[in-house]
């Protein structure tokens, strides 16, 4: 066995060894996707908020430009 060299080495072998509650371990396949799984970020309301407001006032002014232009 490699020589451990730091507490994160060794909890990820003590969890290796640790069955799952069935009794059973985990397939390699299952213990790298669970690894590979990362955080979405929170929601942004005020960057969606702003964008809208933003969106809504493009929108104008072209809607504003077309209706001048034509009249």
């Amino acid at each position: 066995m490699s020589e451990l060299t730091n507490l994160t080495d060794r909890l990820a072998h003590l969890r290796d060894r640790k069955p799952n509650s069935n009794g059973k371990k985990l397939s390699p396949k299952v213990v790298k996707k669970q690894q590979n799984r990362e955080r979405s970020f929170a929601t942004n309301y005020f960057g969606l908020f702003a964008y809208s407001l933003l969106a809504i006032a493009l929108f104008a002014q072209v809607t504003l430009i077309i209706c001048f232009d034509l009249y």
